[in-house]
């Protein structure tokens, strides 16, 4: 009784996190009108493909520090994904 119990209570956790991941992202996208929404979303991945580009050479070439390259990627990779969030969504 005591593994059904725990296959539950992890069943539950599971979907409760699912749900508050799904309600943030929905809230944070609900904010952003639909009408702009395409615009905004395609001006996320341009600037995140940019700096994604912008990347690679700039370690290879012009001697980014660590620290430029970690601040380059991280905001490269997170206009992307978000971008990528804001074009794909129904709503």
């Amino acid at each position: 009784m005591a593994s059904a119990a725990s296959t539950l209570i992890r069943m539950l956790m599971r979907d409760a996190k699912k749900e508050i991941h799904y309600s943030i992202r929905g809230y944070i996208v609900g904010m952003i009108p639909e009408p702009v929404r395409k615009i905004v979303g395609l001006i996320l991945l341009i600037i995140g493909v940019v700096a994604l580009l912008r990347v690679y050479p700039g370690m290879l070439f012009s001697g980014l520090t660590d620290q430029m390259f970690v601040i380059t990627f991280f905001v490269g990779m997170f206009s992307f994904a978000f971008g990528i969030i804001l074009l794909r969504h129904k709503g």
